[in-house]
């Protein structure tokens, strides 16, 4: 095998092209960054041509293979060793963060007791990535080649499911094309700026059990990410930051509409620009959700996405960050809901489950935004709210997230 030999990106691969999101998790017990490269090296010589294991030609749009001396070179730069001394987790995403994109789909630091992994959309969402990163991390224990399950595009899963939830129905046809968009910011003054971008983490054992409680008392049917996202936009309001509640940016997984093809590779995921009639309560918010799944937007956005990949055959970058932004910004939010993380928890933990980090971030954020991911492991909540330090304050940021896993109840109380 040569490195000439390629398999080229699907479309809905390389409409993910220009983003990046970090997992970063720890504290662990016995693994190297030597274990984990032998562990991807294992998983090339059994399976050359799989996603995590070949080079991402990006101008191409191209999976590259390797052949066994070519890849035995580039894992050296897939994998770095920050040695065994105690790391803070946080500067770690942040290394990540400040990289470029680049040549590797799987991007893996090591060190203090973590792993913080880089991991291309264009190889996949939270679903794939969380079982990449648990076969790596057993496999690098257990000192043995990773195990991946091969990887086949399945090109034609969204046409279907968009056939079948849009197509099909006339009906959903005008609100499958009337994609909601961010108002337009008003003039206001500026001072200059430059990107910084952090990402703060809180996390709870007892909060998912207050959330419920609170739920059956007061909003039967919300789930816990909406108490959550709720519960954060007020206290972004309590805290003075003046959150625009106009609406966010919803992330959303659109496997469900696939039926029994739920196991569909890649990224099947988007963000929607939703107005629930209330951003600080969790009912309009979940009423919101729950009608954008059952309609076809979500699929219509992600098909329009593939779509302008036949035509324009690059896909839309973000837009460069800016060199000022508004004296008082106010901060518009993203909500990723990730769901349950307990496929993770087998991994050699050195900590009982309140004590784990499991950090969730992407690599790009609007100089304005703060993205909020929840995501649930072993029964405690972990928050992580990215946003860029140029911009907020850490120490307030951290904050928001303290009272969210202390008392969501009394934020959302305090609104109401």
């Amino acid at each position: 095998m040569t490195a000439t030999e390629a398999t080229g990106l699907t479309l809905r691969e390389r409409s993910w092209l220009p983003l990046e999101h970090i997992r970063t998790i720890g504290p662990l017990t016995g693994i190297t960054a030597a274990r984990m490269r032998d562990a991807l090296t294992g998983l090339h010589r059994a399976d050359p041509e799989h996603r995590a294991v070949s080079r991402l030609d990006r101008p191409g749009a191209a999976w590259q293979h390797l052949d066994t001396a070519e890849f035995a070179v580039f894992v050296r730069d897939v994998v770095t060793d920050l040695g065994p001394a105690t790391l803070d987790f946080a500067t770690m995403t942040r290394r990540l963060q400040d990289e470029p994109p680049g040549e590797h789909p799987v991007r893996i630091l090591v060190g203090g007791g973590y792993v913080a992994l880089k991991v291309s959309p264009a190889y996949g969402d939270t679903e794939p990535v969380n079982a990449l990163l648990r076969e790596l991390v057993r496999a690098a224990l257990a000192g043995r080649a990773a195990a991946l399950t091969p990887l086949t595009a399945r090109r034609w899963a969204l046409p279907r499911a968009w056939l079948k939830q849009v197509g099909l129905r006339p009906s959903r046809w005008r609100d499958g094309l009337a994609v909601p968009r961010p108002p337009q910011r008003l003039p206001a003054p500026t001072r200059p700026w430059k990107a910084s971008l952090v990402t703060c983490s809180a996390r709870s054992p007892r909060v998912l059990g207050e959330m419920r409680l609170w739920r059956d008392r007061h909003a039967p049917g919300a789930t816990a990410p909406a108490i959550a996202f709720a519960a954060f936009a007020a206290a972004l309001v309590e805290l003075g930051l003046n959150p625009d509640l106009s609406g966010g940016v919803f992330l959303a997984d659109a496997r469900w509409h696939l039926g029994q093809a739920a196991g569909v590779d890649g990224n099947f995921s988007t963000g929607s620009y939703l107005s629930p009639a209330s951003l600080t309560h969790p009912a309009p918010i979940d009423r919101t959700l729950t009608a954008e799944l059952a309609g076809g937007r979500i699929l219509t956005a992600m098909l329009l996405r593939s779509g302008r990949m036949m035509v324009t055959r690059a896909p839309r970058i973000p837009q460069p960050y800016p060199e000022e932004i508004a004296i008082e910004p106010r901060p518009r939010l993203v909500f990723d809901d990730q769901g349950r993380h307990d496929l993770l928890g087998d991994l050699p933990w050195a900590v009982g489950p309140a004590g784990r980090i499991n950090q969730s971030a992407p690599a790009h954020c609007e100089p304005e935004g703060i993205a909020l991911a929840i995501s649930e492991m072993d029964g405690v909540v972990h928050l992580d709210a990215t946003f860029h330090s140029s911009t907020y304050d850490l120490v307030v940021l951290q904050r928001a997230l303290d009272l969210v896993c202390s008392d969501p109840a009394g934020l959302i109380g305090a609104r109401l």
